[in-house]
């Protein structure tokens, strides 16, 4: 890998997290939720740094071209963090759907008081 693309690369990755941090920094994100975002952004500055950590996954799960490896990890990171933000949104949805019963009991609780 030239030494141009790695430090093209690198500004690439510094502009993701400086990105993530402004979000965070206008609660857009909560940090707990933007952990996932940092650890993609660490797996893409492990290979920047070490490309050769990119070669040996490769090897290993028996891929020969390191570019498709490579495509199928960020893949499966980003299957990982489309799980996570799914599970989130459906725990969000129960939520809002039992504080939309106990606020509509509590509606007409205080309904049936006025007219007594």
């Amino acid at each position: 890998m030239s030494i141009v693309l790695r430090i093209s690369l690198l500004i690439g990755i510094l502009i993701y997290v400086i990105f993530i941090f402004s979000l965070l920094r206008k609660k857009n994100f909560t940090l707990k939720y933007s952990l996932l975002w940092f650890f993609s952004a660490l797996v893409l500055f492990v290979f920047v740094i070490f490309p050769d950590v990119a070669i040996w996954i490769s090897k290993i799960l028996g891929i020969e071209s390191v570019v498709n490896a490579v495509f199928l990890m960020f893949l499966f990171v980003m299957l990982l963090i489309l799980v996570s933000l799914t599970s989130i949104v459906s725990k969000q949805h129960n939520s809002i759907k039992v504080l939309i019963q106990e606020l509509a009991m509590a509606k007409k609780e205080i309904e049936e008081m006025k007219k007594k």
